[in-house]
């Protein structure tokens, strides 16, 4: 009647050790699954940085290159004006010189 009692408490301790692997194994897996989502996170945020500032310096560009739009714009519109004020006094020289050589045909 001993025996068996004896032969039941082995086999517990031995579901014991075999649970205690099963759980050991788990925790060692689960422990390199963490360390792996650790190093995933540290990779994405580096990349994130990153990101963020070549980003940043995109944004400075777009407004640099704005800038120097806007300006080229002001200097296209003065030189229009420019030129139209050349224009006009071009023509009004051509009609007085026009005017001139008509009364010295005249003459």
């Amino acid at each position: 009647m001993q025996d068996k009692p004896i032969l039941s408490l082995d086999e517990k301790i031995q579901k014991l050790i075999t649970k205690y692997s099963e759980i050991k194994e788990k925790y060692v897996a689960l422990l390199n699954e963490k360390n792996e989502f650790i190093k995933n996170d540290k990779e994405l945020k580096q990349l994130y940085s990153q990101n963020k500032e070549k980003i940043e310096d995109m944004e400075k560009s777009i407004s640099q290159q704005k800038d120097e739009i806007e300006f080229l714009r002001n200097e296209n519109r003065s030189l229009r004006k420019q030129l139209e004020k050349y224009e006009s006094n071009t023509k009004d020289a051509l009609t007085k010189l026009d005017d001139v050589l008509n009364q010295i045909h005249e003459l």
